[in-house]
């Protein structure tokens, strides 16, 4: 949902350029990356070369594709993952103390740990960062939607929420102090065992606050940029390129070996010739769609150039709302679910397996309870008995797709038809008409999903308290015209925070369907739950009835292939939305 006191016109334009969300590989999770054959500059300087697509902004605290670049060593945080991206290492913080209850971290900053200009990375770098994050005007919490505020309620900071729903106005109240230089403290509301990996989302990153406030309008442009990763920014052409240099004064300097990377900032292409600069030496790593995957794979040569990130995200489908009343039935919702035939879908390209929930088998406890089995005969008594037999007086089941390639999305529609008899079709938008047409009333008997791929940590908390959370849930499961209320006070600029949040609560609590509150409940149980196995066992009985709404669809869990030049050293795949750090790089012959 959009920022608090920011229209959705408003947060539309702020992703004009990204593709977010979409579907496909080139989304929010992650995109397509390149190199370069020129190992060395003119000047005998390293040299890699990245492809990316655009980036409106260089803000962490904005969801757009620009986060994710700065996670890969633009930006440095308190902890970053570690190779497999199952635990955390030191970052800016070189060591933490954790109290005896779980709730209150403590953190101790480097004392070398400096911005690009010189200046320290101190406590209170953060702390203000952490408020900028929190207040109102930065947006509504637990998003994952382009531009919206990024902070992840599942991080669980006390306070963080209330703070940015506008319900807490008393900064001294929420869980971030900083104690001197050097020392941060952050509390949090209850135990959160992934606490430590949720601080490597992009949202948790600093900012240079008196930058920030003293230039409001050009503090990301260059050379006013300022980071305090392992590179830092210093040339920002719009739709064109990012040029990286190491941050000469990032603390451990000596381990950063690229001379020079740049970031070309281009559209994604589902084009046959997409490999072609890969292929005739000019690129160093690119990321490969399904029909190039294949033929790497038969390549002598270059399948030993193909590298694969299994189970990394999932392609999911998403109610669409209409005027029609079709799908405000779960049991036609759940037909679709049933017949999508997900094994074959699976076979399409490679590196695919059913995803049978949207909580995916990488994360620590999953097992089928959660579940869905396809059952085609299932599906046709269910369409029949909301009085739709063999599909009759069903209206075209549109799937609203804003990417460039739409073969799992065509490979969908044919086992909606194949299995049930019934009419669908794929309706390919541009993006931006896309990200637009999601969040509307569909007129008239337009009924369908939406398509879109997103990837996070495999953590319960993640899984079931972000990604689709219980609010997004119940905002789905509105009726339209109530979905139509809650936009109008979405949109309502005179409204001050805590009313509108209180309005917007009000709104759920009365119209959104009883299992979405439900989900709402056990999550908010399994938060507080300080027994390991009864939060589990809380998480997953949210799992499972989120799944029985069939209001999202999980439809594969993807991998991801890359194909890397051997000259390329130091790739660390890690199956997470920014795919990699930068800071291990090197490139040699």
């Amino acid at each position: 949902m959009p920022p608090v006191g920011q229209t959705r016109r408003d947060f539309l334009r702020l992703s004009g350029l990204t593709i977010a969300a979409l579907g496909g590989s080139w989304s929010l999770t992650g995109c397509g990356l390149f190199g370069d054959d020129n190992d060395k500059a003119a000047n005998g300087q390293s040299t890699l070369k990245i492809d990316y697509v655009p980036v409106e902004v260089l803000d962490p605290q904005v969801i757009t594709n620009g986060m994710w670049i700065l996670s890969r060593g633009i930006s440095e945080g308190l902890v970053t993952q570690t190779e497999k991206g199952d635990n955390v290492q030191p970052a800016v913080a070189s060591e933490w103390k954790v109290s005896d209850d779980n709730l209150t971290y403590t953190f101790t900053l480097r004392d070398k740990a400096q911005w690009s200009d010189g200046k320290p990375v101190v406590a209170k770098d953060f702390e203000r960062t952490y408020k900028r994050l929190f207040t109102p005007a930065g947006g509504s919490a637990g998003g994952t939607t382009l531009g919206a505020n990024s902070y992840q309620t599942a991080t669980g900071i006390k306070g963080a929420q209330d703070f940015l729903s506008g319900v807490l106005t008393d900064w001294s109240k929420v869980g971030v102090k900083a104690n001197g230089d050097h020392e941060l403290v952050l509390t949090l509301s209850n135990p959160n065992p992934d606490f430590l990996l949720a601080l490597t989302h992009p949202a948790m990153l600093p900012l240079p606050m008196d930058l920030v406030e003293g230039k409001p309008k050009d503090w990301q442009n260059p050379p006013n940029y300022v980071s305090n990763g392992p590179y830092t920014v210093t040339e920002w052409v719009a739709n064109s390129r990012l040029i990286l240099v190491p941050n000469e004064k990032y603390w451990d300097r000596d381990n950063v070996k690229v001379d020079r990377i740049q970031v070309n900032l281009v559209e994604p292409s589902a084009a046959a010739t997409a490999t072609v600069p890969y292929e005739n030496g000019e690129t160093d790593l690119v990321q490969l769609a399904g029909p190039d995957v294949l033929r790497f794979q038969k390549d002598a040569d270059l399948s030993k150039q193909l590298e694969q990130t299994e189970n990394y995200s999932i392609l999911y489908l998403a109610k669409l709302r209409s005027q029609h009343k079709a799908m405000e039935d779960v049991r036609v919702r759940k037909a679709l679910s049933l017949a999508l035939d997900r094994k074959t879908l699976a076979g399409v390209q490679p590196g695919q397996e059913p995803g049978v929930s949207l909580v995916t088998s990488r994360t620590a406890g999953w097992d089928e309870s959660i579940g869905i089995k396809d059952d085609a005969a299932e599906a046709k008594r269910l369409l029949a008995e909301a009085g739709y037999p063999n599909g009759q007086g069903l209206p075209p089941v549109r799937l609203l797709v804003g990417v460039p390639d739409t073969t799992l999305a065509d490979a969908i529609v044919d086992s909606w038809t194949k299995q049930l008899g019934i009419k669908a079709s794929v309706d390919h938008v541009e993006a931006g008409v896309y990200t637009e047409r999601r969040w509307q009333v569909q007129k008239g008997n337009y009924i369908g999903f939406y398509y879109g791929t997103f990837a996070g940590l495999p953590t319960w908390p993640t899984m079931v308290g972000s990604l689709w959370s219980p609010k997004n849930v119940q905002e789905i499961s509105l009726p339209s015209d109530q979905w139509q209320k809650y936009q109008a006070l979405q949109d309502n600029k005179n409204l001050k925070p805590a009313d509108k949040t209180a309005q917007l609560n009000a709104v759920l609590a009365e119209h959104a369907t009883a299992p979405a509150r439900e989900i709402g409940a056990l999550v908010d149980k399994a938060n507080v739950e300080p027994d390991d196995a009864k939060r589990m066992g809380l998480y997953k009985q949210a799992a499972k009835l989120r799944e029985e709404q069939y209001l999202y669809l999980p439809v594969l869990w993807l991998s991801l292939f890359h194909a890397v030049k051997p000259k390329v050293h130091g790739l660390q795949l890690r199956a997470y939305p920014d795919y990699f750090y930068l800071k291990p790089l090197s490139v040699g012959s």
